[in-house]
Parts: C-alpha cells; sequence; structure tokens
C-alpha cells in the first residue's frame, strides 16, 4: 500500500506540475513512468496492468480526435469562425460572438480544437482593428471550457465519464444544458464588466480577413467531413457504443476522405492517450493495493446523500486545480463508481472538473493553447488579468451547476 501510494504521488507530481528543477519530464512520459513502476515495484503484474487500460475510453478518444482532424483539414473552422466574426458590428458584438461560437461549438468538437483553430484567427481580427486582445482571448478561453461542460464529446473528461456512468448522450446534454448557456452568460457578463471601458468604445469597420495560408479549404472533403460529423452524432444520439461510433466514423473517412490518412493522423493528441493509458494503470494499482478501499470507507458518506453534489464538486474544482483536470477525474472516478455514486455523483464531477479549468490561466489544456498561441505572436495575457474574470467566473458557474444538480436529488 505504501508502495504504490508512493508512486501515486510521484505521478500526479509529474503530472500537475511541469516545472520541477532538474527534472524534464512531460505529463505523458510521467503517466508512462508511474504506470511501469507499479509493475517493477510489485504491485501490479504485467497481465494486470495490461488489462488496467480502458480501451473503450482510448478508442472513443481516438476516433473522435480523427473525426475531428479531418475538419480541420478541410478547412472548416476557418471558416465557420471567419462567417461568425464578420458579424460582428461592435466591440460587444464580437465579444458576444466569441463567446457565443467557442461555447457552442466546443460541445461537439472538443474544447482544446476549438482554441488552437479560433486563437490564430481571432489575433490577426483583434490586430487589423486595433483592439485589445484580452477581453477576447480570456472569451475564447474561458467560453469554450464552459461550453464543453454540455456533452460527453466536449472534452476528454467528459468522454472518460460518459464511457464509465454509461450515461445516455442526450440525458447528459439536457442535464448539464442549462449550466453551461447560463455559464456563458456569466461570461459574457463579467468580461463586460471588468473591460466595459474597452468594450464601450466604437468598432472600426470591420476589413476583408484573409484566409489562413496554411488553411486551403477542400470543399469535397469538408462536406464529407461535415456529414460524417453528423452522422456520428446521430448514432449517439440513438444510443450506439460511443467507442464503436467513434472508430467507425473515423475509419469512414479515412476510406472515403484522402489516399494519403498520415496527415489526419499527425493531428492526433498522442501524448494525451499516453496520458489515460499510463494514469490508467497507475489508478489500479492503488486500487489492488487497497487503497480505494481506504478512501471510500471515509468518503461514501461525503458522495452521496443530501450533500454529494456540494461535496463532490468542490472536492473535484481543488483536485483538477492540483493536478489539472483529467488526472482528477481518473483519481476521482474509481472513487465514485466503487461508492456507488449515481448519476448525478458523476453528472458533478463532470461539470466540476471542466468548469474548474477556468479558475487560472494555466487551469485547463485550452487556456494554456490560447496563452501559449497569444505568446507566439507577442500578445501578452497576464496571470492576474486573468485572475480578475477566472476566479469570480469559477466560483459563479461551479455554485450554479451545484444549485441545478442538487434540484436533481
Amino acid at each position: 500500500m505504501l508502495t504504490a501510494l508512493a508512486i501515486l504521488l510521484l505521478t500526479y507530481l509529474i503530472v500537475g506540475i511541469q516545472k520541477i528543477p532538474r527534472v524534464h519530464i512531460s505529463r505523458a512520459a510521467g503517466a508512462l513512468v508511474g504506470a511501469v513502476a507499479m509493475v517493477l515495484f510489485g504491485v501490479l503484474t504485467p497481465a494486470q496492468a495490461y488489462a488496467a487500460i480502458d480501451l473503450d475510453t482510448i478508442v472513443f478518444l481516438l476516433g473522435m480526435m480523427i473525426i475531428v482532424a479531418y475538419l480541420e483539414i478541410s478547412g472548416f473552422f476557418e471558416v465557420l469562425e471567419l462567417f461568425i466574426l464578420k458579424r460582428a458590428h461592435s466591440r460587444g458584438a464580437l465579444l458576444a460572438l466569441i463567446v457565443a461560437s467557442s461555447g457552442l461549438l466546443s460541445a461537439f468538437f472538443m474544447n482544446d480544437t476549438i482554441c488552437l483553430m479560433f486563437t490564430p484567427v481571432l489575433l490577426r481580427l483583434v490586430q487589423r482593428l486595433e483592439l485589445p486582445p484580452q477581453p477576447y482571448l480570456i472569451a475564447l478561453a474561458t467560453a469554450a471550457n464552459i461550453g464543453s461542460t454540455m456533452t460527453v464529446i466536449g472534452n476528454p473528461q467528459n468522454m472518460l465519464i460518459g464511457l464509465r456512468s454509461g450515461i445516455h448522450f442526450l440525458d447528459f446534454w439536457l442535464a448539464l444544458l442549462p449550466i453551461a448557456l447560463a455559464g456563458l452568460v456569466l461570461d459574457f457578463g463579467l468580461i463586460w464588466m471588468v473591460y466595459r471601458r474597452q468594450l464601450s468604445l466604437p468598432l472600426k469597420p470591420l476589413p476583408d480577413l484573409p484566409k489562413p495560408a496554411n488553411a486551403q479549404v477542400q470543399r469535397g472533403l469538408l462536406i464529407l467531413s461535415s456529414l460524417v460529423m453528423l452522422l456520428f452524432l446521430m448514432l449517439l444520439m440513438l444510443g450506439y457504443a460511443p467507442q464503436a461510433v467513434a472508430i467507425s466514423c473515423a475509419a469512414l473517412l479515412i476510406v472515403l476522405g484522402s489516399n494519403r490518412p498520415r496527415r489526419p493522423l499527425q493531428y492526433v493528441d498522442w501524448p494525451l492517450l499516453l496520458i489515460f493509458a499510463g494514469l490508467f494503470v497507475v489508478m489500479r494499482g492503488v486500487e489492488e493495493a487497497g487503497l480505494i478501499d481506504q478512501v471510500i470507507s471515509h468518503a461514501s458518506r461525503w458522495f452521496s446523500g443530501r450533500f454529494a453534489v456540494l461535496n463532490i464538486s468542490w472536492v473535484t474544482l481543488v483536485a483538477s486545480n492540483l493536478v489539472s483536470n483529467v488526472p482528477a477525474v481518473l483519481l476521482l472516478s474509481p472513487v465514485i463508481s466503487l461508492a456507488g455514486g449515481g448519476t448525478l455523483a458523476w453528472l458533478s464531477l463532470a461539470m466540476a472538473s471542466t468548469l474548474a479549468g477556468n479558475l487560472t490561466l494555466i487551469g485547463s489544456t485550452a487556456n494554456l493553447i490560447v496563452l501559449e498561441s497569444a505568446d507566439r505572436q507577442g500578445f501578452q495575457l497576464g496571470f492576474f488579468e486573468y485572475l480578475k474574470v477566472g476566479l469570480p467566473l469559477t466560483l459563479l458557474t461551479i455554485g450554479l451547476g451545484v444549485l441545478v444538480l442538487s434540484f436533481k436529488l
């Protein structure tokens, strides 16, 4: 038990803190090292380690990433975002369009993808209009996180929760939709309050925006990938197994979409898949060592009953900001599962782990993507400047989520 605990703490230290002095190990490598250590130190046998990897989750993530990769290559995101942004007639309207578009699209195309594709377009826009980039960058990151809350395909942690809980796609969506929509309204309102002096100024005439140099729109592939994405969503709504639907639609795109499937596969986030696989093994070692049973004996009364939603939410908020939301969900999901947590417990975990990413500038991968893209183009977004929006937004949205889900008890 002590060996498993030591490996768990070391693994999550590496995964959660990326700037340890004299240690240059990525999150993916840290998860792999932790998994290997569980076997080398006898906590798990090799067979147990192999069996610990949840292939349904890996296959679902892989299939979803391939589908989104084809949409990305076809020019879907550039066309859609430019279409939306050209309809802004004031600074406030531009902010509202960014919040609405990034929030709603993140629910179906993953928040990280939306931030990756939209940040360069947004930076070009604010530069040509001579606008302060900070409110719009904050809007993009926070809205993408909030919008991704509402579906099982909005972000990686929701995908894991959706598969482990067995909650139907539509049930998940209907339960978290009001929280996400209200959260987007709060997001717009808070950013407007913080930057109202800048946002109330008139907007220069919107120039014609050129297409990004690296984004050639491929009409045939755009139509095909859009149709496959619609098929994917329809099959999920009809209740088919998510992992089978995702990988089948991905295979269909590979067969019909291109005679060079190598390029879409380069867009797959392989390190994220390795993080999932490694942490699955680490958590199985923790379970086999009896640590989960010890936690459940103390936490079962917290994660059930009248205050279950509140307790799960604040624990998840703290854990997500210590080690990031994906590792936090992998850490807490076996506790909720073995403690007999029902649908509300899983929904609380999905809601809180996603919204917790808005607390700080480094709270989620989506935030980091926006930050790094802005840095590369010479735009600065300060930690404390972001915190002025991120801190109250996180507390308000999670509080709202707890209130809405508690009414379902």
